[in-house]
């Protein structure tokens, strides 16, 4: 088995090592063809501070845009939190900072730097995959299980003092044990075997199950709430590795599982005698019982709050910071891609009114009685534009009887501010002024 582990994970490298090789080929054949547009990337940079100030000035938030950036928030903090869980956070900020360098490149328009990030984009996320696989697919079961979670609940006092006692007895004994207790995720696709008991936790109950001539003393039981749940059960072993080959089968067994749910694992070694917990990947040994009911205490808190509102409050200020980074970066993504989104353009038949035109004179004719205008904006942008409140108004203050030829400006034409005119058809109409009868003002 190792051997096969070996040669995966080397095939796995060389794959990585390939793509990559391939891709810088692919950029230094690509650059002498783009030099002629470095130079002007440069002369361009200063050029996106006026437009992000022009778009900042005309731009929208509606309710869609709120709920947009909360849901892409809320699955940002559920990657945080798998990767702080896993202890993945410097690779994840590493990630983070590649993405801001590009955003920055994308913003100054540096395409250099653009070319090789788009080069190699692909092979990057096929660098993720197969460095990330496990984080992702606990990710993706997070994300499928949100309503479905375990539905437990933190042991009562008396029961926390019972395991607290017995596992500080099966140590002192060096008699090999091995507790599981849930936390928020299911673990029942990670269980191998095993007895359902749901019977009430007591001293003499636990001690029979890790009793040396009982069958299933090998294995686990999974402690939910004030109850054993399953004994005799089966856990996942840690892959090989630095951590997983200084330990016995009991604390791979640990550890394997803690590498895929949030659980907290209890082993008591039968060598040493020694108590350790498992959990987020991590092996920590316990030197007494004080620390040893600490740490259950602290695990029961953070999974299953009481319903007391400073319980509520305490959980909810731990994940504050949290919470405000996914968020701001969510924001921040909403504004990049809404920047970066190419503006779509519309026609649109508008009405010509006119304006300022002295009281005996009248436009009796004029061609043609619609413009077609052209606006421009993101998709967004025309949701709330009403087509009849076009309007191109035209100032005929200075023309006197006959065929006039007036030009259509853009500031002739009443639109949302959001939204620029891109074309005018036909920019000239022809109108013809006559004056108003006398006879006809008098029936008036």
């Amino acid at each position: 088995m190792p051997t096969l582990l070996f040669a995966s994970g080397v095939k796995n490298y060389i794959i990585i090592i390939c793509l990559i090789l391939y891709n810088i080929f692919h950029i230094i054949c690509y650059i002498p063809h783009n030099m002629p547009y470095f130079a002007s990337a440069i002369q361009n940079a200063i050029i996106p501070y006026h437009s992000l100030s022009s778009f900042l000035q005309k731009a929208t938030f509606n309710y869609s845009d709120l709920l947009d950036i909360l849901i892409v928030a809320t699955l940002i903090f559920f990657l945080f939190e798998l990767f702080k869980s896993t202890h993945s956070m410097p690779i994840l900020f590493g990630i983070l900072f590649l993405a801001i360098l590009y955003g920055l490149s994308v913003f100054f328009q540096l395409r250099l730097t653009q070319t090789i990030f788009n080069a190699l984009f692909g092979i990057f996320v096929i660098i993720l995959v197969i460095v990330f696989q496990k984080e992702l697919r606990r990710f993706f079961g997070l994300i499928g299980v949100i309503g479905l979670k375990q539905r437990n609940f933190s042991p009562q006092e008396t029961v926390l003092q019972i395991l607290v006692k017995t596992i500080g007895q099966l140590a002192e004994h060096r008699t090999g044990a091995l507790f599981v207790f849930p936390g928020n995720e299911n673990l029942e696709r990670h269980l191998d075997g095993g007895f359902l008991l749901n019977g009430k936790i007591s001293k003499s109950l636990i001690l029979s199950l890790f009793d040396a001539s009982s069958p299933g003393h090998d294995g686990a039981v999974v402690i939910e709430g004030d109850q054993v749940k399953r004994f005799a059960v089966h856990l996942p072993l840690a892959k090989s590795g630095e951590t997983a080959r200084k330990y016995g089968t009991r604390h791979r067994a640990a550890l394997g599982l803690s590498e895929k749910t949030d659980a907290l694992i209890v082993v008591v070694s039968e060598e040493k005698g020694t108590i350790t917990l498992a959990h987020n990947r991590k092996m920590t040994t316990v030197n007494s019982a004080d620390e040893l009911e600490k740490k259950l205490r602290k695990f029961f808190d953070k999974k299953f709050p009481q319903a007391r509102i400073h319980s509520y409050a305490k959980s909810l200020l731990s994940y504050a910071p949290m919470a405000i980074l996914s968020l701001t970066i969510a924001s921040c993504l909403w504004l990049f891609i809404t920047y970066s989104t190419s503006d779509i353009q519309r026609k649109f038949a508008v009405s010509i009114q006119f304006k300022n035109l002295a009281p005996d004179f009248v436009a009796d004719d004029y061609n043609p009685e619609d413009i077609v205008v052209v606006l421009s904006g993101h998709e967004s942008d025309f949701k709330p534009l009403d087509p009849q409140s076009l309007k191109a108004s035209i100032d005929l203050s200075k023309t006197t009887t006959g065929w006039h030829t007036v030009l259509v400006k853009k500031e002739n034409i009443n639109h949302p501010s959001i939204l620029s005119i891109a074309s005018i058809e036909p920019e000239v109409i022809k109108v013809h002024i006559a004056k108003v009868q006398a006879e006809l003002q008098v029936e008036q």
